[in-house]
């Protein structure tokens, strides 16, 4: 089973002491398309979970839902609510509701805009995407003098303000050259889901080693540090 966020109910109603999902944008497992699934559930005089089936628009065929945990939520919030088959939505490698980064709200939007349209099979306007937000890190990251400078010369700044070794030096590259493939028109250099794919998980792995891992890094040597300073106490 796969887990729905909650951003993506789209219509809820409260139904004694909790909320009931009663539709939900999301990708079909069977055809990939993105579309609304309306959930009709029944509810028999004592349950613990719930459980309803609802039909793509798109190709016809079922998938099955689960609710769990709207017993015990938290007066007005939601519970917990699943899709099976599994689907291949990509899901982001970043829970920014417990991540704790130095990622800006500004680059936290356009990554879950590139996320978005990924998902929708856009494959192009995700390359153009992941540029762009290639390019909002390097504007993050350098001083104002430097950010007049076109991407590349950027990148090639960023060593001067940022520890980074020479792979993600060339990761960033690759990913600023799949961004021109999308944004030039050209037949016969048009982004595919593989190209896409693989710039995600690029981007993925730049933003982890830029902004996540050095606060948790930063994080762990607090922590053993005041775990150190306690145990001194006599």
């Amino acid at each position: 089973m796969e887990k729905i966020d909650k951003k993506f109910f789209t219509r809820h109603q409260k139904r004694g002491n909790f909320k009931l999902v009663y539709s939900v944008d999301w990708t079909c497992p069977h055809c990939g398309r993105s579309v609304n699934f309306a959930l009709p559930w029944s509810i028999p005089q004592t349950h613990l979970s719930l459980t309803t089936e609802s039909r793509c628009s798109g190709c016809s065929q079922t998938s099955k839902f689960v609710y769990i945990g709207y017993d015990s939520a938290e007066d007005g919030e939601f519970g917990e609510l699943f899709i099976y088959p599994h689907t291949n939505r990509r899901s982001s490698i970043i829970d920014f509701g417990k991540t704790d980064s130095n990622l800006n709200l500004g680059l936290k939007k356009a990554y879950e805009s590139t996320l978005d349209v990924y998902n929708h099979g856009q494959w192009t306007a995700t390359s153009v995407l992941v540029r762009r937000l290639l390019e909002g890190i390097t504007q993050d990251l350098l001083p104002d003098d430097k950010k007049k400078h076109s991407l590349s010369k950027r990148l090639t700044e960023l060593p001067s303000h940022l520890e980074l070794k020479q792979p993600i030096l060339t990761l960033a590259d690759a990913l600023r050259k799949g961004g021109n493939l999308g944004a030039h028109f050209d037949l016969e250099n048009t982004p595919d889901k593989e190209i896409a794919t693989q710039m995600m998980d690029l981007i993925d792995y730049l933003i982890e080693y830029i902004y996540i891992l050095p606060k948790q890094i930063e994080n762990l040597h607090r922590d053993i540090q005041s775990k150190s300073e306690v145990s001194k106490v006599p």
